[in-house]
């Protein structure tokens, strides 16, 4: 199986409140881009990685996968306005054009496993479109604009999503094309693949797997990598 990924890093840090956009934030003494590309490097399926960054970042993001010799890196391209527009410039690179699968994941999710990395490529492979998901822990409630209770929705028929997010080649850029030509915006690039009339199916996700979003995420962050690096020396 020819698999590319396909990692959109475009973002500027405004909601995070760094000058450093949180990609690149170092973790434990790397970026955090890098520890999720070096997740993906170590997969045999994958052939080729597409980083989208903004065009400040693009001359750095080419002189850190310099540094750490993350040689499935392909192409690096300048993102768009928003997510969307960046997976849709990483969709049109040449890197990508011999593959079967393509993978999207969010470039500060660094902690999914290789274990969920394979297995979502195994049932994408089978199915066409398979996303990561966790069930929600706590009671999820539906407001209106008043902040008033709708409706408790069943925690067991909802799912958080997470990436990566795994389609056919065909099924991803068709979708993303479809999506462009009547200007509809997704939360998610499954949600395109949902839009243009595909099913999208969901496999277990990771409670590791976290977004660094916030400042206290990084501290779940740390915490995370200790547990990582006791468990080796042990």
């Amino acid at each position: 199986m020819n698999v590319s990924v396909i990692i959109p890093a475009g973002g500027k840090g405004e909601r995070f409140g760094s000058e450093i956009p949180k990609q690149f934030v170092d973790l434990k003494g790397k970026p955090v881009i890098v520890h999720t590309l070096e997740k993906f490097s170590d997969i045999e399926d994958v052939t080729s990685i597409v980083i989208a960054v903004h065009s400040e970042w693009f001359t750095y993001t080419k002189e850190l996968v310099k540094t750490y010799k993350l040689d499935k890196v392909k192409d690096i391209v300048v993102g768009g306005k928003e997510r969307q527009d960046s997976i849709y410039n990483a969709l049109r690179s040449s890197a990508i054009k011999d593959a079967e699968l393509i993978l999207i994941h969010d470039a500060v999710r660094p902690f999914v496993s290789q274990q969920a990395i394979k297995k979502i490529i195994n049932a994408a492979e089978d199915y066409g479109a398979v996303i990561l998901g966790t069930t929600p822990k706590d009671p999820v409630k539906e407001v209106d604009h008043a902040g008033e209770v709708v409706r408790t929705l069943q925690r067991g028929k909802l799912s958080i999503a997470q990436t990566p997010q795994a389609f056919w080649t065909d099924i991803i850029i068709n979708s993303f094309e479809k999506a462009r030509e009547v200007n509809y915006v997704g939360a998610d690039s499954s949600q395109l693949v949902e839009f243009a009339g595909y099913k999208v199916s969901v496999i277990e996700g990771e409670d590791t797997n976290i977004k660094l979003i916030t400042p206290l995420d990084f501290k779940i962050a740390e915490l995370i990598l200790n547990e990582k690096t006791q468990e080796v020396l042990v």
